[in-house]
């Protein structure tokens, strides 16, 4: 993963192993080095993840505390825990994690509008749960209930203040259901999605480079995007 807030000419890469009781990141100074050598910059962090959910934002990490609900941010300049705080409701340890497990019941993730969770909860009868988080406090600033259940979500990403849900992990897959917290309405969709590898665990939205990066298989797989307008008749 990438950071979307870094500054020009700051291209580093972080690369977490495994979905469970890991705390290791390796920063590479490039997708160059991270893809060609073992020259890379280790960070311990104070506890280890749950799930594939995490993200690298402005200079910090934040990810699920491992068998809980605790969203942690970790800074990576000062090596630190600089704020935690529950997820009040969501669900963790596998009580609702994505179609191909993984204990990825909490999915952090990150668009042109900031920073978000993505989860589901009991209230919510295990349907997803769209809550958008403020990056310094943590605390919730709003949240959308979903009529989709978690567990059948094969993977999700959020661009420009839209989830886009894939039907599945493995095989052909494609993008079919889209909620837009915009304007609280949802549509079911069909973008055909290449799942080369056969088996996607991770896939996020990098706003900065306008590229989705999926972890497919063993291998890092990068989808450019294309945004465009959708003029409706009535604005004509």
């Amino acid at each position: 993963m990438t950071d979307p807030l870094a500054p020009e000419g700051d291209t580093r890469v972080w690369y977490m192993d495994g979905y469970h009781n890991n705390r290791f990141v390796r920063e590479y100074k490039s997708m160059h080095d991270f893809m060609t050598s073992d020259n890379f910059t280790s960070h311990r962090l104070p506890h280890p993840w749950s799930g594939t959910g995490q993200v690298v934002y402005n200079g910090s990490i934040y990810f699920n505390k491992f068998q809980s609900h605790v969203i942690i941010k970790f800074d990576f300049r000062t090596s630190s825990i600089s704020k935690s705080r529950q997820l009040e409701s969501a669900g963790f340890n596998n009580a609702y994690h994505y179609a191909w497990g993984g204990h990825s019941d909490i999915d952090l993730m990150v668009d042109e509008g900031g920073l978000w969770a993505v989860y589901a909860t009991n209230q919510n009868a295990g349907n997803i749960v769209i809550s958008k988080l403020n990056p310094n406090t943590l605390q919730i600033i709003k949240s959308w209930t979903t009529n989709h259940p978690k567990r059948s979500a094969g993977e999700s990403f959020m661009i420009c203040g839209t989830l886009y849900v894939t039907n599945g992990y493995s095989g052909g897959t494609k993008v079919y259901y889209a909620y837009s917290t915009n304007s609280s309405t949802y549509e079911y969709i069909d973008i055909g999605f290449q799942n080369k590898y056969s088996h996607i665990s991770m896939l996020d939205y990098n706003p900065r480079d306008r590229a989705l990066y999926a972890w497919n298989n063993g291998h890092q797989v990068l989808y450019n995007v294309t945004l465009f307008h959708v003029i409706r008749s009535e604005e004509l």
